[in-house]
């Protein structure tokens, strides 16, 4: 038996699907049943929340293996608190439950935001050293890997997945972009760089982590590391829009993010820029692949493959 949380993403979701149709026995732990999200296939769901170590036990029974996919992202400082609540002690609790019920390995869905920013225009890679002070979802998703990488219990193996664009982005995070440029937007570009991975590519990536990633290793699941110019050329030429040639300085941004702030406040809602957002935007967040290539077989789709994905499917469902 294999459980996942996290079913209700767009990563986990489709995880989990992957498992399913290659026979495993797959236990999809999900808050809410009720809000199955991603999670559009019949699958054998668990109520529970991974912040309940009750309910969290009461899954692992019978569990061999875990795929911990679970997480809040978001650049919003209002969120801070709970994302630590989620990202790490949610881990904590996975790791202290599958320990108790002797399971032998857990993955962790963790993220490009646990390696540092790169030094000028290089390319950096699972041993970048960590340099994100301040920014707390890049802080939790750096605890949260250390956790399950230095747990002596379980085997813990962990995959950095770069921003990833394919189906089921019910969210609307790479798929953002998508919509920005067909919509005639955004103005301009941040000046940073990033990784960029096909959806298909990333579950492919966690699945051989799974079954023959070392322990105690991490894995960047990306294979290309486009500036945001680049990466929003890729785009319209998937879309058919224009794209944004003009590149933000971080300070601008910032300024943006923190009047979108202001509104949030009334609102509720996250805004789409942050001051947080735009110091991540304006680095260096280019990285290698080449580790999982060589180990776990990882083949990179073509860039616009998980763009055409992602714009396909929102059309399928009248999201565009």
């Amino acid at each position: 038996m294999i459980l996942v949380t996290g079913a209700t993403g767009q990563i986990g979701s489709r995880v989990a699907k992957a498992l399913v149709d290659r026979g495993e026995a797959v236990r999809c732990l999900v808050r809410n049943p009720a809000r199955r999200g991603a999670l559009d296939f019949e699958a054998h769901v668990v109520p529970g929340d991974i912040q309940d170590l009750a309910a969290v036990d009461a899954a692992m029974q019978g569990v061999r293996r875990v795929v911990h996919c679970a997480g809040v992202v978001s650049y919003w400082q209002k969120n801070a608190q709970w994302q630590r609540d989620v990202n790490v002690g949610g881990t904590r609790n996975v790791l202290d439950a599958a320990a108790k019920a002797g399971v032998e390995r857990v993955l962790l869905t963790s993220s490009i935001a646990a390696l540092g920013a790169v030094p000028g225009d290089g390319l950096g890679d699972e041993a970048t050293p960590w340099n994100w002070r301040g920014v707390p979802y890049a802080e939790t998703k750096r605890e949260a890997q250390d956790l399950v990488l230095a747990d002596t219990r379980v085997e813990g193996v962990a995959v950095n997945p770069g921003i990833t664009f394919g189906t089921h982005d019910l969210h609307r995070n790479a798929g953002r972009m998508c919509l920005q440029v067909a919509g005639g937007g955004p103005p301009g570009v941040p000046s940073g760089a990033t990784t960029v991975a096909a959806l298909d590519d990333v579950v492919e990536g966690h699945l051989a982590a799974l079954d023959c990633g070392r322990a105690g290793q991490s894995y960047v699941l990306g294979g290309h590391t486009p500036s945001f110019v680049e990466l929003f050329a890729a785009v319209a030429q998937v879309v058919g829009g224009r794209a944004p040639t003009r590149v933000l300085p971080a300070w601008l941004v910032a300024l943006y993010g923190q009047a979108l702030l202001i509104g949030a406040a009334f609102s509720g809602n996250e805004p789409p820029i942050t001051p947080v957002l735009a110091r991540v935007s304006a680095a260096n967040r280019r990285y290698s692949s080449a580790k999982a290539i060589g180990e776990l077989g990882y083949a990179p789709k073509p860039l616009e493959h998980g763009i055409r994905q992602c714009w396909d499917w929102y059309g399928e469902r009248g999201i565009r």
